[in-house]
Formats: structure tokens, C-alpha cells, sequence
């Protein structure tokens, strides 16, 4: 006898009570789409990689009415509360999470709403879907503030899915909030990398929207600490604040919890004080050590990135500007350094540096805010016909006692043609 749909969704677990009185009663072709999707955990690995039958089959049984709004309401439920597996107590202990019914079926919904963007799904509909995949994304992968139990796969479905829907703009915030060292964060790679390709995302947008942040909060620093304090996406016996400077020095300033207390601060390559991995394991140690040097690799990859703009004829938006540059916590070191055009109503090119309260600080001191997000802004470079002169730069940086990433005003560039 062929299992009933409700029966499916195990008991004790939040998101299966909730769903239960949402599949009890189905009509057979929902009952057969409900059994499809419990069985993608036959090919749902730890690759997670869909199953081209599994797929195919999946989109046939989607016709059926009522199909995309059981799908809808299930990722809705998934977003709701706390993850799948409603561990929101920082000291509970970790299990494994192993395969059941529950879990396929939630992995099976959340990847059929990657296929909820044919015909007859409006933009309203699509937009309200991509934010619930965030929030299961976000949830899974542990890139919440609050702890959550970590569920790679199913994070790795919210990816494939958001992929899916075109969901660019979801995946460019998520690349930017999901630990680089999670499992799920290859998923989250792929998915970016194929979607982009689909979209036809050029090369050089890929690359700015794709910069980690390393868990960098808006100060430039991030806490490595027992559970319950500090990042939630590993956690260190000891206290290791880990801080990228507004020059781009990185430093690690080690406190020994678990000793006399006392703070060490160490720049790269990071060694830890005597006695710390004698008292808190090397591999404890190296997880703090590594993630600062992630952090000192990028911004020296940054820096030359920016640094090669200069032959580049490229524009930004105000507003993308500001989210991937300025705002950016490593990319933003680089760019508040550096002086920026932007383009007035009137077509006239104002030099300027990134402004603390946003906008931009003239080379005469006056402050051009209430920028609008659609004005255009560009990398001030030497030798541009428009451009201030390069020793009214110098002076006005010199004057503030501005830090540059390199000689911006003393550069000498090709101006290199690049689309958007």
C-alpha cells in the first residue's frame, strides 16, 4: 500500500506539523508530485546535483492545478520560523542530520520552485519566491546572525533554485553573505557562475559582485569565539578579533579565554601567542590564522583590481557603486581611498572622495550628497580631457592626509574600452 503524503512528514519536527493539514487529503496527481519530490534524496547528494529524469518528471507534475501553490506554500513554511530543523538554542548540541523523508521532501519543494518561472508566474510571484529561497539559503547555511542547525543540502537547493527562477540579484547577496568555507557555498558558486553565464553577465561584473566578505562586519572586523558569541559559522575555543584597518592592515588581536585572559595582537602571517595551540589545538588555532590571511589575500587582489581600472573606461550607477564598492567591507577599504567622478545633471564630471555620510567630498571641500542612484560614477584616472589635474589631486589628498592603495594621481594608463 502505497504511502499516504502526510505520512511523509515525521513528527516533532516544526515545518512537518505545519505542512502536515496542507498535504492530508490531496487529490492523486498532488499525491504523486508530493512522492516525486520525497524522492530526491535517491540523487541529492552532497554534490548536489539534480537528476535530469527527476527534473523532467518534476516539471510534468507542476502542470497539475494546485501544484505550484502547494510548492509555494511548502518554501513559504520552509522561510517561516527557524530553519528546518528549528535549533535556535546556541547551546544546543550538534547532530548529524541524516537523510529522512522529512529532509527529502523539503529539498524536493525547495528545488521545484526553481521551476516556477515558465509561463503564467508574474514578477510579483517570482520576487516573493526568490526572497523565501534567501531566507531558507540564509537559514541553512548559517549565514544568519542567530544560530541555526546548518543544513548544507537543503542551502544548496535555496541556491539551485534561486539559479533556476534568474534570480541574479539573490545570488549576488548571498555569495556575499555565505561562509566561503561552508560546504554549500560550492553550490552557491555554481549556481553564480552558470546563471551569470545564461544572463550573459560579463566577466567584469562577475568579478566585482563576487568578492568575499570574510564575515566583515560594517567596522571591518569579525569575532571568532565559543558558540553563543561572536561569528556563527565556526566557533573557537578562545577570542580571536580579527580587523581589516583603513589602510588594509589586517590584524588578529588574540584573547586567551581560557587562560590569564590576556589579549595579543599579530599581523600576518598571524602566529598565535606561546602556549595557544598547546592549549586550544593547532587546528582550533589555524581556523583564526587562515581566516585572516583569506582576508589579506583579497584585499591585495582587490587593490590590483581597482588599480587595473584605471585603462578601463568603465561606469557605475551611484547605487551599484555604492553597494560593491564603497560598501563593500574589503572592496570599500580599497575604494574610499581613491578619488571617484560623478556625473551631474548638467553633464559636468565632479571629482571627489567617498563621503562617511555618503556622497562625496569635492576637491574644494564641498560635500555633493543626495546623489541620485541612477547618476553615473567613474574612477577619476590622469589625463582624461575632463579630469582634474593630477597636482589638484595631489594637493587636495595630500592636504587631508588621505591613504591611497596605490599612487592614483602618478599613474600612467592606456585607457582600455570596456561594454558597461
Amino acid at each position: 500500500m502505497k504511502v499516504r503524503a502526510e505520512d511523509l512528514l515525521e513528527p516533532g519536527n516544526a515545518w512537518a506539523r505545519r505542512m502536515r493539514p496542507r498535504v492530508a487529503g490531496l487529490p492523486p496527481e498532488l499525491t504523486d508530485l508530493v512522492h516525486h519530490l520525497a524522492a530526491c534524496g535517491e540523487f541529492w547528494t552532497w554534490r548536489c546535483k539534480t537528476d535530469g529524469p527527476w527534473k523532467r518528471r518534476t516539471k510534468a507534475l507542476l502542470k497539475a492545478p494546485g501544484a505550484r501553490a502547494l510548492v509555494c506554500d511548502a518554501v513559504r513554511e520552509l522561510a517561516a520560523g527557524g530553519s528546518l530543523h528549528d535549533r535556535t538554542d546556541p547551546h544546543a548540541p550538534l547532530e548529524w542530520l541524516s537523510s529522512t523523508p522529512t529532509r527529502d521532501l523539503a529539498v524536493g519543494f525547495t528545488l521545484a520552485a526553481g521551476y516556477l518561472g515558465g509561463k503564467g508566474a508574474g514578477p510579483e510571484e517570482i520576487q516573493a519566491l526568490a526572497g523565501e529561497l534567501m531566507a531558507v539559503g540564509r537559514k541553512n547555511s548559517a549565514a544568519l546572525d542567530g544560530f541555526h542547525l546548518r543544513d548544507d543540502e537543503l542551502a544548496g537547493a535555496a541556491f539551485t533554485a534561486l539559479g533556476d527562477l534568474s534570480a541574479m540579484d539573490a545570488l549576488w547577496t548571498l555569495h556575499r553573505e555565505v561562509p566561503g568555507h561552508s560546504h554549500c557555498h560550492r553550490a552557491l558558486v555554481r549556481a553564480v557562475k552558470k546563471t551569470a553565464t545564461r544572463l550573459g553577465v560579463p566577466p567584469h561584473r562577475l568579478a566585482e559582485r563576487t568578492v568575499p566578505a570574510h564575515g566583515l562586519g560594517p567596522d571591518g572586523t569579525v569575532l571568532l569565539a565559543p558558540r553563543g558569541r561572536g561569528a556563527v559559522w565556526v566557533n573557537v575555543p578562545y577570542e580571536a578579533l580579527i580587523s581589516l584597518g583603513a589602510t588594509g592592515r589586517v590584524t588578529v588581536d588574540w584573547t586567551d579565554i581560557g587562560g590569564d585572559g590576556a589579549t595579543t595582537r599579530t599581523v600576518g602571517p598571524f602566529r598565535s601567542p606561546r602556549g595557544f595551540k598547546e592549549r586550544y589545538l593547532e587546528h582550533n588555532v589555524d581556523a583564526a590564522r587562515l581566516h585572516a590571511q583569506g582576508i589579506e589575500k583579497t584585499f591585495g587582489e582587490e587593490r590590483l583590481r581597482l588599480r587595473a581600472l584605471l585603462g578601463e573606461d568603465r561606469t557605475w550607477t551611484y547605487a551599484e557603486w555604492a553597494r560593491y564598492y564603497r560598501d563593500h567591507p574589503v572592496t570599500g577599504v580599497v575604494a574610499r581611498g581613491l578619488v571617484w567622478e560623478h556625473e551631474g545633471p548638467d553633464g559636468i564630471w565632479t571629482a571627489g572622495l567617498p563621503a562617511a555620510g555618503g556622497g562625496f567630498t569635492g576637491l574644494d571641500g564641498t560635500v555633493h550628497d543626495g546623489i541620485p542612484d541612477a547618476a553615473a560614477v567613474r574612477l577619476w584616472r590622469p589625463g582624461r580631457a575632463a579630469a582634474e589635474p593630477a597636482d589638484a589631486v595631489r594637493s587636495f589628498l595630500a592636504g587631508r592626509g588621505v591613504w591611497q592603495p596605490f599612487d592614483q594621481a602618478g599613474a600612467e594608463v592606456e585607457a582600455v574600452p570596456v561594454a558597461g
